[in-house]
């Protein structure tokens, strides 16, 4: 044992773990560094970002080419099989869908051959310090931060929107970065204001994603580790706050609730959670039907009464895949995969065997955030600056076969420090 304590990490092991890191802080950061180069040097197409999402693919393969697992292998090819079977039926080949699953096999993959616990907590916070640091200086010095980011014109420039979309004269924020005055912000308004600070993500939205996914993997830990639990806690509502996300606040309030009420495996009810959302949608649409207003109430009334009319065609995917649902996220997941995909994939999730108490109770919270999102956005739960992370997480919490000495933590230079190792790798 101690001379295998002495064997040192090799160089290319090494490498691959820093390219993990880029990988992630990429899938963090890329759209905050496209803006700042289309804010001062070139015009950022959708073709730009199409090609920094797919090198960041190309990198999770590249650091994944020496242990892919025949799992793996089997998992795209069968996922490729049933999206082009579905393609050669509709007669149109939806890119999107694609990308959408490629996105949380390769990054759940990562975290689970690469990942580890150790390596999660250590990104993790590094990573909100990032966000709160740009958040502030968006918060308190936001005249500047919209000169270095045109966060509007960037999304002008890749077709999403129009320059006479934005209502806000005069801003370069997202357009959904400051609440109309009829509306006004819900958390703090009077300390600040309408401005909502979406940080290194661009738009408010994904910064309340990325705070309920830290809240997360926070409530998720062992009471005995109540000090990281409570700092992941405490940023994420700090980040909520900064965004003003009614849909953080929310579901961090039913993740406490959860962290708080459910034990052992009563976190396995969760997985009934799209369900009860579904059925909630349609009995909103059945109880408020002559219910109009551009608010919350009226946003699932509408996502009720469209679910409500599906026919056979929309849920099987074979029509409405090219209908812009807005914020119907439930519409938008069975037009473009269709039932029979989504229940094999959701049932594929609550397979996964997670190391101990710590991802089963990740999964459990993982699914209210999935469900709950669906229920008020259309594609913000794959958008992957904030779902890279969510899979990578997932990924480390994971069960996996013990590996070699050379993948394990860079830390064994003793006994315990080699012991340490192999059960953060197992």
């Amino acid at each position: 044992m101690d001379s295998q304590a002495d064997v040192v990490v090799p160089k290319d092991e090494h490498l691959l773990r820093q390219l993990t890191i880029a990988i992630l802080f990429g899938a963090v950061l890329y759209q905050m560094m496209l803006c700042l180069v289309h804010t001062h040097v070139l015009t950022i197409r959708t073709a730009f970002v199409g090609a920094a999402e797919f090198l960041l693919y190309l990198g999770c393969l590249v650091v994944m080419a020496r242990r892919l697992r025949i799992e793996f292998v089997a998992v795209v090819a069968l996922v490729a099989a049933y999206l082009f079977l579905l393609a050669l039926l509709r007669g149109s080949l939806d890119a999107k869908g694609f990308r959408d699953v490629l996105i949380v096999i390769l990054f759940y993959w990562l975290g689970k051959t690469m990942g580890s616990v150790v390596l999660a907590d250590r990104l993790l916070k590094i990573m909100i310090g990032v966000v709160l640091a740009i958040g502030l200086f968006e918060l308190l010095f936001v005249d500047l931060y919209s000169r270095v980011f045109n966060v509007f014109s960037y999304y002008v420039s890749q077709g999403g929107l129009t320059n006479s979309t934005n209502w806000a004269k005069d801003s370069t924020l997202a357009l959904n970065g400051i609440r109309p005055e009829g509306i006004g912000r819900t958390i703090l308004p009077s300390l600040l204001g309408n401005h909502r600070v979406s940080s290194v993500f661009l738009e408010p939205v994904s910064l309340g994603n990325f705070a309920v996914i830290v809240a997360a993997w926070g409530l998720a830990k062992d009471k005995s580790a109540w000090r990281e639990m409570l700092f992941y806690v405490s940023t994420a509502v700090l980040m909520i706050a900064l965004c003003d996300s009614r849909y953080g606040l929310l579901t961090l309030s039913v993740l406490i609730a959860m962290r708080v009420v459910f034990i052992g495996r009563m976190y396995l009810t969760t997985m009934l959670m799209p369900l009860i959302c579904v059925v909630l949608l349609i009995a909103i649409a059945l109880l408020f039907s002559n219910y109009y207003g551009d608010n919350m109430l009226g946003r699932l009334r509408i996502t009720g009464t469209v679910l409500m009319n599906f026919d056979v065609a929309e849920l099987f995917g074979m029509k409405g895949y090219n209908i812009g649902y807005g914020d119907m996220g439930y519409a938008v997941l069975l037009t473009r995969f269709g039932l029979p995909f989504l229940l094999l994939a959701w049932g594929a999730f609550w397979m996964i065997r997670m190391r101990d108490d710590v991802g089963m109770r990740f999964r459990g919270f993982a699914a209210v955030y999935m469900s709950l999102i669906l229920s008020i956005s259309g594609t913000s739960m794959m958008a992957l600056k904030t779902a890279g992370v969510l899979w990578f997480l997932m990924g480390c919490l994971a069960m996996r076969e013990k590996v070699a000495l050379s993948m394990r933590e860079p830390r064994a230079t003793s006994s315990s420090g080699a012991d340490r190792s192999m059960r953060y790798a197992n």
